[in-house]
């Protein structure tokens, strides 16, 4: 479970900090940059889940007019898009917080003198 969470569910839903720490590390002044990239990806992930979310809760709803073994494969989507939704969102709220890190470690990196 940990390598597909490490090799899926975090690379696409949550925010990616070890990434953003690599980017301080190595280019300090894009620091705020990479987090800001962070941000959009994961709203562009959020956008793309709400848009497959609403489409497929729609298939769901209007299926359980005649209920079969579809409804339920349906409603499973629906819960899926749901939590990467969900989980994007989460990753924009631990992004946006994380700012302050990120722009702390800018500006100390910036008042050091070159190696």
């Amino acid at each position: 479970m940990s390598a597909f969470r490490e090799h899926f569910l975090d690379k696409y839903f949550a925010y990616r900090r070890r990434y953003v720490d690599y980017i301080l590390t190595e280019a300090p002044n894009r620091g705020g940059l990479a987090n800001l990239s962070e941000v959009v990806r994961l709203a562009f992930t959020l956008t793309g889940s709400l848009l497959i979310g609403v489409i497929v809760w729609t298939i769901t709803v209007l299926s359980l007019s005649r209920p079969t073994l579809g409804t339920a494969v349906y409603a499973l989507m629906s819960l899926a898009a749901t939590a990467a939704a969900a989980a994007a969102a989460l990753g924009i709220v631990a992004a946006l917080r994380d700012r302050r890190r990120v722009e702390e470690r800018a500006a100390a990196a910036a008042n050091c003198p070159p190696r």
